[in-house]
């Protein structure tokens, strides 16, 4: 989700946009939010941030459903006196500790006036005066709308907040507090609006502990994801269209169920708690180059609501079966009833990047496990990842080769929303979907190993700027691929191996509004020639 809070990089202090500039835009700009890739929206292992590969980011997130962006700061440097919420509606709102508190008239009155002043010196020539400057130690409110647009779950629509205490000493500040109610509408099954992705939490981030070496972050949230994917398991499930053989007009209720076909409904309150640890730090002024060790906890308690005549409710028939595929299937579909899941991740994480939200050389690597004893039914199973990305500057940051390659491996009783997900620092859904291979459908693959890739060629070409907030215009190539395998042995079903065919491809090209340092806003038209299915996602932040 869009991050409230700016933050400064080491070499330069980027502009803070501002709720005006926000609204002189269109607000849908400044307001961009990842479903924590129903991903975002649907982020299981949900950190302070949208991209965030890294604990120094405030932004989403996520899901997304949530699918919903860290940066390159000096933790040691003392927060700047000007460091600011990147959203401050009130310019007024806080005064100093001896300033008796601003009437509305009084202030609408100053602002009249120093417009009026301001007019008059631009007229006569006079430089403009300097920003006042804020109380190093404050408190300081901001909001903005949070939308997104993503083929699978429809339009975002919500608020984001964010309270944030500033403490001289404290990079980025002492604590923040934010918070988050967004949904998406999408045209339902046989006409009208549904809700597909709803997502509620309350979060909490305290970085700059022990000397800026700990982080720690909590979320508390509600989520709900009514369009949740299950196409079967394993790489050679298949996409059916049983809808085509009914007529919207005259049968419509079949219609409607139809379309519910590889669907089912899940509801999940939960928690997470995560805190990150500096291990070894020798960045240098032209890149990072840090160790960190991550350690966290999940908890949720799942509602699970698979829908009359879908192939989950086909599968967990079947698997009541005393035959060699009914016990092949109940070994492989875990987690289909209402159960709490309590999961611990652990996890290393190396990053040389220049840059956290647009990085042009050097690569970050997490390495990391989750681990759950399982709660309720017997869900006790472990996963393991490794996931790298890798930058190469071609021509400058007018010409960027950027690499991921991800690998991920189950074991256990994995619940079958899992079986859709990778990853413990922040989990995504793939492959398929805006974070992982765009243009393929959402949670169209269920297996307990995962391998996804992904190609980009970046490019940043036009530079401008709308008053004092700097822009930059680019565009983008790509390439992503990935598959499944059902489980970590050669599965059969019917006679047959459920892994057969190759890779899932989307390919396409898109575009990118930069907002000072670390606000990025991706356009990502996308068609799947496997799949043969068009998507298009406007979220915030590159995908990895």
């Amino acid at each position: 989700m869009v991050g409230l809070v700016r933050r400064d990089r080491r070499r330069r202090a980027p502009s803070s946009p501002t709720l005006a500039a926000a609204l002189a835009l269109g607000l849908g700009l400044a307001g961009l939010a990842a479903p924590h890739d129903a991903s975002a929206a649907n982020t299981e292992n949900t950190q302070t941030t949208e991209n965030t590969e890294n604990t120094e980011t405030t932004e989403n997130t996520n899901a997304a459903p949530s699918d919903r962006a860290a940066e390159a700061e000096a933790p040691d440097e003392p927060m700047p006196a000007d460091d600011k919420l990147a959203c401050d509606p009130d310019p007024d709102a806080v005064e100093g500790p001896d300033s008796p508190p601003l009437t509305r008239k009084e202030k609408r009155e100053r602002r009249a006036a120093e417009r009026k002043e301001a007019k008059r010196a631009k007229k006569a020539g006079e430089p403009r005066k300097a920003a006042k400057e804020k109380p190093p130690e404050r408190l300081e409110f901001g909001g903005l709308p949070a939308t997104n647009y993503d083929s699978d779950l429809g339009v975002g629509f919500g608020v984001i907040a964010s309270l944030a205490k500033f403490k001289p000493g404290y990079n980025p500040y002492r604590w923040r507090i934010q918070m988050l109610l967004y949904a998406t509408a999408k045209k339902a099954p046989g006409g009208g609006v549904e809700l597909p992705y709803h997502e509620d939490y309350l979060q909490i981030d305290v970085p700059g502990l022990l000397e800026n070496r700990l982080r720690i972050n909590a979320d508390l949230g509600f989520r709900k994801f009514a369009t949740t994917g299950y196409y079967g398991i394993g790489n050679g499930s298949e996409n059916l269209r049983p809808w085509e053989n009914f007529d919207p007009d005259t049968q419509n209720e079949e219609f409607s169920a139809a379309r519910r076909y590889h669907q089912y409904d899940r509801i999940f309150p939960g928690f997470t708690a995560n805190a990150r640890i500096r291990a070894w730090d020798g960045s240098i002024e032209a890149h990072r180059r840090r160790l960190e060790f991550f350690v966290g906890t999940y908890f949720s308690y799942n509602v699970m609501r698979p829908y009359p005549g879908s192939k989950l409710s086909e599968d967990i028939e079947a698997a009541k079966a005393d035959t060699p595929d009914g016990r092949t299937l109940d070994r492989l579909l875990n987690g289909t009833d209402d159960h709490a899941l309590l999961r611990l991740n652990l996890g290393l994480i190396w990053d040389t990047r220049d840059h956290e939200f647009a990085p042009t050389r050097g690569t970050f690597t997490e390495l990391s496990t989750r681990i759950s004893p399982g709660v309720d039914d017997k869900l006790y199973h472990a996963g393991f990842t490794l996931n790298t990305s890798w930058y190469r500057s071609l021509v400058g940051s007018y010409l960027v080769l950027a690499t991921r390659a991800v690998g991920d491996v189950m074991v256990g009783n994995v619940p079958v929303w899992e079986l859709t997900r990778f990853g413990a620092l922040l989990s995504r859904d793939g492959p398929g979907g805006s974070w992982s291979v765009r243009g393929v459908p959402r949670q169209r693959f269920s297996g307990k190993r995962k391998f996804v890739s992904n190609v980009e060629l970046r490019s940043e070409f036009l530079p401008f700027r709308i008053k004092n907030q700097r822009f930059v215009i680019g565009a983008i190539a790509f390439v992503d691929s990935g598959r499944v395998w059902a489980d970590v042995r050669r599965t059969e079903i019917a006679g047959r191996s459920v892994d057969g065919g190759g890779l899932a491809v989307g390919v396409g090209g898109g575009l990118r509004v930069r907002w000072g340092e670390t606000f990025i806003v991706r356009v990502d038209p996308s068609y799947s020639p496997t799949e043969e299915n068009f998507g298009i996602y406007i979220d915030i932040g590159h995908i990895f």
